[in-house]
């Protein structure tokens, strides 16, 4: 399991983001606006071009490109249209980085309230409408939505998100991101969380361990992907700016080492 960082969350300089993770002995990342001081999916070519120079000389590869789309109110046409373009945008960027690999969400509810009624079965239906033609325009397209949950989506917990997987289909190139915190503070464990979206894990996002997770259930939750032989990044996130992130990239180093200890013990 490679240990991840988010490029936004290390610095705002994009080459400084990159060159402070190499010397952490970190080698692969996510990319996330904003990258030369711009949303990642308005780079221009010779952004694009200078961002592949920077991975390329600190030995960097990009893990996956996580995108805004979907990280809207599911009511709001006007917006949904323009998060369909942001896609387009984002994949032709993930084709120019080496990555097939784009993070997306399930939508918002109106004026949600973190972590509290979701409405997932009251939009369900309209979740699935509107992911069906991306979902295949990615297919078409040979990349990968990986689905991110966060309070404020429609989906909270593990159980909720296979779900949408299954109503679209279950195709090959639609996974997730294990999202461990929100789902605790949703009151799903990992143990209960993790056998619904076993096989499409894709990331695993590590947040602070003092938030809705501790860092047993975190510890928990590798010790299951390692089990099965994960090998995907654990990614740090959330954890604050270039200092508390090389925190997080230490602390989630030990973490998935002492997972991999229990597995071959």
């Amino acid at each position: 399991m490679d240990v991840s960082y988010i490029t936004a969350e290390m610095s705002p300089d994009f080459e400084r983001a990159v060159r402070v993770g190499a010397k952490a002995g970190v080698s692969v990342v996510s990319i996330r606006s904003k990258a030369w001081g711009k949303a990642i999916e308005d780079l221009s070519d010779d952004e694009v071009a200078r961002t592949r120079e920077v991975l390329a000389e600190h030995g960097m590869r990009v893990g996956m490109v996580l995108s805004p789309v979907g990280k809207r109110d599911i009511t709001d046409d006007v917006a949904i249209a323009k998060h369909g373009d942001i896609l387009k945008r984002t994949i032709r960027l993930a084709h120019a980085l080496d990555t097939d690999t784009i993070r997306v969400f399930p939508f918002r509810p109106p004026a949600p309230t973190p972590f509290t009624n979701s409405r997932f079965d009251e939009y369900r239906d309209r979740v699935a409408e509107c992911w069906a033609p991306w979902v295949e325009m990615a297919g078409d397209e040979g990349v990968i939505l990986c689905f991110e949950w966060v309070g404020t989506t429609l989906v909270l917990t593990c159980e909720q998100m296979r779900r949408v997987v299954d109503d679209l289909g279950g195709p090959k190139h639609v996974g997730v991101i294990w999202e461990i915190d929100v789902s605790a503070q949703a009151g799903e464990s990992p143990e209960v969380g993790y056998p619904h979206i076993q096989g499409l894990i894709r990331d695993t996002h590590i947040k602070r361990f003092d938030g809705g997770a501790t860092r047993e259930e975190y510890a928990r939750a590798v010790q299951l992907l390692a089990a099965d032989g994960y090998d995907g990044p654990l990614t740090v996130e959330h954890w604050g700016g270039e200092g508390e992130t090389l925190d997080g990239i230490r602390q989630v180093t030990r973490l998935g080492a002492g997972a991999t200890d229990q597995v071959d013990r």
